[in-house]
């Protein structure tokens, strides 16, 4: 998966992928140009079966197969700060390759969610829970009936959900010292 792309020097993509080694850097040469064949294919969030050489810490693609592009799920500006946001938490927070874990990420992806605070945080506690390491006590006992809510509600009822601002912020900061302390 296709977690974030910048272009280096003029015509060069470095690449960040979540895959079977972990966050890995790819190297695709002229892919910034309009006439390579790697033009659009890394994209963020795109998911593909990829053929490369290795480098040291950095690949270089070969071939492309399998291609899913999830990009195309970011129809618009609120859509695409989702999916970014889900990209992000995999950058910063997961290094080693779980099945489990793309395809945590992929559902998320997928989803069009217009209380963004609510599923970032059930986002954040289904990934504690698959990684293990989700622990009831980092909450205090009204944060703890908030995330438990927010653990069993349905789609429908994450979209509905009203979470301020300092309670979304505590509970994030809560979850990410726990991941800082865990990883």
């Amino acid at each position: 998966m296709v977690l974030k792309r910048m272009v280096v020097g003029d015509q060069d993509l470095l690449v960040k992928l979540y895959c079977y080694g972990g966050i890995t850097n790819l190297l695709v040469r002229d892919g910034a140009l309009p006439e390579s064949p790697f033009f659009s294919v890394f994209e963020p969030f795109n998911l593909m079966l990829l053929t490369y050489r290795q480098w040291g810490q950095v690949i270089v693609p070969l071939d492309i197969q399998d291609l899913v592009r999830l990009s195309y799920y970011a129809t618009d500006y609120e859509r695409y700060l989702w999916m970014c946001q889900v990209a992000g938490v995999l950058l910063r927070w997961v290094r080693f390759y779980d099945e489990e874990l793309l395809s945590l990420a992929v559902e998320y992806l997928k989803l069009k969610v217009k209380n963004p605070r609510t599923f970032h945080l059930r986002f954040y506690l289904d990934l504690l829970t698959k990684m293990g390491i989700y622990k009831e006590k980092l909450f205090s006992p009204k944060q703890l009936k908030m995330v438990n809510t927010l653990k069993g509600a349905d789609l429908r009822l994450l979209e509905r959900l009203s979470l301020s601002h300092e309670d979304y912020t505590e509970i994030r900061a809560k979850i990410e010292a726990h991941l800082e302390e865990s990883l």
